[in-house]
Order: structure tokens, then C-alpha cells, then sequence
């Protein structure tokens, strides 16, 4: 039976940036420690939302600092606004997620204007997709789960 140090450490792994492969080692972890995956896996995604939620509020906040503010301007240019409304929200916390990880794409979502109460349902869309993914390459293997 997995003890605090085991879900203190899956929920903060799940609070790693994806591209540190920090959700996959948490639920490594809970593999590891033989957690019921019903228990785990809400875990996951739960801690994940909220560091999500977390750093999408941080990174509003950032565009009130001045260079900060004027370095968005400048990046802010016709391409990056017409990728953005191409793939809106669900694309970019979906398709973008799996590409990058949820903590670039929030921060660009934000920087491009994306209010807080637009994230919250596809944010949490998006970690419980991306919870049972991860269980599933963890534990069949990439290889087993590229042949579904």
C-alpha cells in the first residue's frame, strides 16, 4: 500500500513540467508502488490542473511588468495570432500539449490574451486525456501503445 512519501511524490511529479516527463514518472511512480490506477490517476491529473491553473495565472500577471509587457507586443505578431485562433484553446491545450507540454502553451495562450475563465473546463479536459495517456505508455510500453 503506497504511503505519504509515495503520493506526495506522484503529486509532485505531477506538478512538473510534461517536458521533464514529470506526469510520466508520477504515474511511473504509482505503477511502482502498486496504487489503484482509479486513485492515481485523478491524482495526476487533479495536481496537474492546478499547477496549470497556477501557472496560466502567474503568467497573466507577468504582462504587467514593463519589458515583459513590451516584449508580448513585439511577439504578438500577425502569424503567432492567426496560429492561435486556428487552434483555439482545445487545440492548443490538446495537439500543443502533446508537443510541448501544457506550461508553453498556457503561457502563450495568456500572452495572447486568453482570459483565465476560458481555460479552466479545456485545462481540465486536457490533464485527464493526458493522465490516461501517460498510464498507458507507462504501463504497456511505447511500443505496445503505438500499435493500437
Amino acid at each position: 500500500m503506497a504511503n505519504f512519501w509515495v503520493w506526495a511524490s506522484i503529486v509532485g511529479l505531477s506538478m512538473t513540467p510534461n517536458l521533464i516527463l514529470g506526469p510520466s514518472a508520477a504515474v511511473a511512480v504509482g505503477i511502482k508502488a502498486q496504487c489503484n490506477p482509479w486513485i492515481m490517476l485523478p491524482v495526476v491529473a487533479v495536481a496537474g490542473y492546478v499547477e496549470g491553473l497556477a501557472l496560466a495565472w502567474l503568467a497573466g500577471k507577468s504582462t504587467d511588468i514593463g519589458f515583459i509587457h513590451r516584449w508580448i507586443a513585439r511577439m504578438r505578431t500577425p502569424r503567432a495570432v492567426a496560429a492561435a485562433n486556428k487552434w483555439g484553446i482545445w487545440g492548443g491545450l490538446t495537439v500543443g500539449c502533446a508537443a510541448v507540454g501544457q506550461e508553453p502553451i498556457l503561457v502563450a495562450l495568456r500572452w495572447l490574451g486568453v482570459e483565465m475563465r476560458r481555460l479552466w473546463l479545456p485545462l481540465a479536459f486536457s490533464n485527464a486525456v493526458f493522465a490516461l495517456l501517460y498510464y498507458a505508455v507507462v504501463q504497456f510500453g511505447l511500443d505496445q501503445v503505438a500499435k493500437l
